[in-house]
């Protein structure tokens, strides 16, 4: 079941792209989020409720969207389960890029602002469109900000761990043949770009997935279970 959901994981993420709703799926900072329950603590800092309901919401909807009337009970506990596994991983993310010492600039930080298609109507940065925005869901611009910097910030570790994934023709040779088992002679050569790019993904994001259970293992991670329920 969980497996069907995650295959839609791309077309979903592109929805909540597109509705500059990311950061806040990935972090969930809001005004009222201050003085709410604990959803979960990483290494001191607090995940609350909140920032868990909204991330839950935000899953939820997009998968909604596909699923329509057999989104279950089941499936939706499962979604709020994931959810808090995303908040936990990013901000376990976030932790270690600043341990490194990764930054981002407040010229990043604005650049990538300017670049947002909903910031941007007429095909150039509107400020009052942004002003608008944030108006709307009533945050100030400096949480907005950090909390892009702090998605910045997670984008740059994963790409250093992703960096240092790639796969050999001899690898790349075998997955088509294990995931094709009814190929023909001369399908790996017709379909070889297409399926590299799918299959360095997949390794890509394995690798980063790997990369957090690590930290989560050795990170002091407590989870209220009272909160897992949707």
């Amino acid at each position: 079941m969980l497996e069907q959901m995650r295959k839609h994981m791309n077309w979903i993420m592109w929805i909540i792209l597109i509705l500059v709703i990311i950061s806040f799926l990935f972090f969930g900072i809001y005004p009222s989020d201050r003085g709410r329950g604990e959803a979960a603590t990483v290494n001191g800092e607090v995940i609350t409720a909140g920032e868990l309901d909204r991330a839950y919401r935000n899953m939820y909807e997009s998968y909604r969207q596909i699923f329509k009337d057999k989104l279950t009970d089941a499936m939706a506990r499962t979604l709020r389960q994931q959810a808090l596994r995303d908040l936990i991983q990013n901000r376990l993310l976030v932790q270690e890029a600043s341990r490194i010492g990764l930054r981002v600039s407040d010229e990043e930080v604005q650049a990538a602002i300017i670049r947002t298609p909903a910031f941007a109507p007429g095909g150039r940065f509107d400020k009052a469109a942004y002003d608008r925005y944030l108006d709307y869901i009533n945050v100030k611009h400096s949480l907005f900000e950090e909390t892009q910097r702090e998605f910045m910030l997670k984008q740059k570790i994963e790409r250093i761990i992703e960096d240092a994934v790639d796969v050999t023709e001899d690898e790349l040779k075998a997955a088509y043949a294990s995931r094709n088992a009814k190929a023909k002679a001369g399908d790996f050569d017709k379909d070889r770009e297409a399926f590299r790019k799918t299959y360095l993904a997949e390794k890509r994001r394995d690798a980063v997935n790997a990369y957090a259970q690590a930290l989560f293992k050795k990170g002091k991670i407590t989870m209220n279970q009272a909160e897992l329920a949707p």
